[in-house]
């Protein structure tokens, strides 16, 4: 006897779709593309109103307006810049402007910018003379990054502009170009002393009127009152000069017309009288000079 099967033969209903399916896709498409066409049509806006504006009489350069300028004039820049009065306010290029005003000399880094209506505002950072070296028979300029500067005076500059003491280095080559770094170790080393010493020291800066070498570890300067030498070694240069305005007193008190002073030595400053000064050649520092006096430097 065949039994018969208790379960049911089950009907599979199709799924109902749910109410408001298909409004809602509907939507969130035409939403997405509301959103897409505003984005289209506001870039357009922006681009008619760029071409407007470039277009327009009234986005044309009427003058350049410099910042930072003391030594060059406005109508150098403005003939440096390649930009003419009537020039499209948004079609000037301003790297290249920038780049064609660094490469004037007394240029370090220019940077422009767009003023509208009508203006391009220009920011200078100008290079200035901090010495003078000599080169090839004349005094040139050179500021404090060892970029060699003209010989010639700008009509712009005072006497605090020029009133630099001279870095003497021998054996500069012929290789040297304006408006580059001087490729010399013994000037940059010169240097960089004395831009140590406008830091440190600038009220005793302003009584030295010449630096050179002395030997391969140290100086030797001339103090303008007198032209007296003043030896000393290149390093820990604020205590040096601390030292020496120290002893200075004491050499124009107690020696009487001093050739120099070397303060080359550990706890003493060497001063020699003007009937031993009779070269400037380097000097064994083991050597006793008969002209020379002694000074402790504290005591």
């Amino acid at each position: 006897m065949v039994g018969l099967s208790t379960r049911k033969a089950s009907r599979k209903r199709p799924m109902a779709a749910r109410q408001g399916d298909h409004p809602v896709k509907g939507r969130r498409h035409l939403v997405l593309g509301a959103v897409i066409l505003c984005a289209v049509a506001l870039a357009w806006g922006t681009w008619r109103a760029e071409q407007a504006a470039i277009a327009s009489p009234q986005f044309c350069v009427a003058a350049l307006e410099v910042r930072g300028l003391r030594l060059l004039t406005g109508t150098q820049v403005l003939g440096s810049s390649g930009v003419e009065v009537g020039d499209g306010l948004f079609e000037v290029d301003l790297d290249s402007v920038a780049g064609r005003l660094e490469r004037l000399v007394w240029v370090r880094a220019a940077r422009v910018e767009r003023k509208p209506p009508d203006r391009l505002v220009v920011h200078l950072v100008e290079r200035r003379r901090i010495a003078w070296i000599e080169w090839n028979s004349e005094q040139h300029g050179i500021d404090s990054e060892g970029v060699l500067l003209p010989p010639q005076r700008l009509q712009t500059e005072g006497i605090v502009d020029l009133d630099l003491p001279v870095l003497r280095v021998p054996g500069l080559g012929d290789a040297l170009v304006i408006g580059q770094v001087v490729a010399d170790s013994t000037a940059l080393r010169l240097l960089d002393w004395w831009a140590t010493v406008l830091r440190v020291a600038p009220q005793l800066a302003a009584e030295i009127s010449q630096v050179e070498p002395f030997g391969s570890e140290a100086l030797v300067l001339r103090l303008v009152a007198d032209n007296l030498e003043v030896r000393l070694p290149f390093g820990d240069v604020g205590a040096r000069l601390a030292t020496l305005q120290q002893v200075l007193d004491r050499v124009y008190r107690e020696c009487p017309n001093p050739a120099y002073v070397d303060l080359r030595f550990a706890g003493q400053a060497v001063v020699g009288r003007q009937a031993s000064a009779k070269t400037s050649e380097v000097q064994d520092p083991k050597r006793v000079d008969p002209y020379a006096t002694q000074i402790p430097r504290h005591g």
